[in-house]
């Protein structure tokens, strides 16, 4: 049986001209950049651990993300202010990658698509979906799409199951450590 693949595209209040500029400038405890012979990022490094690594491919106006696990990120400028991105992996992967740069989603535009669906639909219309195929059971990758959900403005509570963890206050989250510390 074929395994079904998830695709999904939301929009972003950033271009990829600032996207760029977090990798090149800002943020850079985050990641170490490596560059091509262009002087354009080739390659995000988490900061400690080599072998955690994104590929970067830039031109006009369009940057191609590959993480080290296959998931891919395209982000398109859009006609004025911010830009599209599809993304080709699971939903529970969605900007969770502690590589990327952080990028501000526009509410309401997140949706979704499967490989054996001919066009994307609502997010709500895709997760039913989603469960439809797994006959009700829970996706066990589910625990831990409370990260995602907290990116897209809480719109995946529906099919998530509720947060088992503490919250982290704000001075908890600056006293955070290891991979996914934000210095």
């Amino acid at each position: 049986m074929k395994k079904n693949e998830s695709f999904f595209k939301f929009e972003i209040s950033q271009t990829t001209k600032v996207l760029l500029y977090k990798i090149s400038k800002g943020d850079g405890k985050r990641w170490d950049v490596e560059y091509d012979a262009n002087g354009k990022p080739a390659f995000l490094r988490e900061t400690g651990h080599p072998e955690n690594f994104v590929a970067v491919k830039v031109f006009p106006n369009v940057i191609h993300f590959t993480t080290v696990r296959g998931y891919v990120y395209l982000v398109e400028d859009k006609k004025g202010d911010g830009a599209n991105v599809t993304f080709h992996g699971p939903v529970n992967a969605l900007l969770t990658q502690s590589l990327m740069p952080r990028m501000t989603y526009i509410r309401k535009t997140l949706v979704g698509m499967c490989s054996d669906m001919s066009d994307y639909v609502s997010i709500a219309e895709f997760m039913a979906k989603r469960e439809e195929r797994h006959n009700g059971e829970p996706n066990p990758q589910d625990k831990h799409g409370w990260r995602v959900n907290m990116k897209f403005d809480n719109e995946l509570v529906p099919w998530l199951p509720a947060f088992e963890g503490e919250m982290r206050s704000k001075r908890q989250k600056k006293q955070r450590t290891g991979k996914f510390a934000r210095k």
